[in-house]
């Protein structure tokens, strides 16, 4: 019998203060801004995985915006934690007894019992008796807009599944060839083969050590010292053909050419240098009397 009063005494006086957030935390988590103040929340209550779980991220959110109002409201270290206990507890009621929405609305009255009044020994706390009736009239505002307007949202989110998603996607990646192979092939985009011969084929890399790849080796060098030799020799050939293509077609064309011709050819390239030289000798002796004629006329005015 006195063990039974001894428990009814300490149910009286039960507090929602300082159960989750000790005093020394409840203070540090008033002066943090809202980052500081969520990381602190993830940490404290190891919701690490809230970047792609559900729960963690609606947990964290919930949780993270209680405490900044309840610091918007001016509450204290005990206020703050007494409120943040009685939030949690509304949740937890959801998650893990699937409590009604009555049966929470039903919760947090016990919980808000004995605000604003005095208590008599036979009445039962319900461990927020610390605030006063504004505060408490403030609470229940903002519990009904955050979560009970929302209750079933809370209710689908804890009691189903979330779907995993799986989300690749395929890249297509053109690689080089090996540098195992005894050569790649040549680069004819505007290098001359000669060029690649000359210069490029001794900064390959090196066959591997098989008589098969040896031999593949000395095939490829023995064609390509043939492919040069040979187009040496087609140049040649042109250039040769050119050359005597051209004098042939000039002594073709004096061969034709009569004694006639010759002296025809000979008389019109004659007759225009001497027209020329006529005209320019013809001008200059014109120019030379006007000026002769000038002076005189000038001489005979001043007689």
């Amino acid at each position: 019998m006195k063990q039974r009063k001894e428990d009814e005494e300490d149910q009286k006086d039960i507090s929602l203060a300082f159960q989750l957030l000790p005093q020394d935390i409840s203070k540090e988590l008033l002066e943090m801004d809202i980052d500081e103040m969520q990381r602190k929340i993830i940490e404290i209550f190891k919701l690490n995985n809230c970047t792609i779980d559900l729960r963690e991220a609606a947990l964290a959110d919930y949780y993270t915006s209680a405490v900044w109002w309840a610091k918007e409201q001016g509450f204290n270290e005990q206020q703050m934690s007494g409120f943040f206990t009685a939030v949690h507890t509304l949740l937890e009621n959801i998650k893990e007894k699937h409590m009604t929405l009555v049966d929470n609305m039903k919760s947090l009255k016990q919980m808000l019992v004995g605000i604003g009044t005095e208590i008599s020994t036979d009445f039962t706390k319900g461990g927020l008796d610390f605030l006063d009736l504004v505060q408490a009239q403030a609470i229940i505002k903002y519990i009904t807009n955050s979560l009970f307007q929302h209750y079933r949202l809370y209710e689908y989110m804890f009691s189903n599944t979330q779907a995993e998603e799986i989300i690749g996607h395929e890249i297509q990646i053109a690689v080089p060839k090996a540098a195992n192979l005894p050569f790649p092939p040549p680069l004819d985009e505007g290098i001359e083969e000669e060029v690649i011969n000359l210069y490029l084929k001794e900064a390959l890399p090196a066959p591997a050590s098989t008589s098969d790849i040896w031999n593949m080796n000395l095939d490829y060098k023995i064609h390509l010292a043939e492919s040069v030799c040979l187009n040496r020799r087609l140049q040649n050939l042109r250039k040769q053909t050119t050359q005597k293509h051209t004098i042939n077609l000039e002594s073709d064309i004096f061969s034709q050419l009569t004694a006639q011709d010759v002296q025809e050819v000979v008389e019109s390239v004659a007759a225009e240098m001497l027209g020329n030289l006529q005209h320019e000798v013809a001008v200059k002796l014109q120019e030379k009397e006007n000026a002769i004629i000038t002076k005189i006329n000038k001489v005979l005015k001043v007689a």
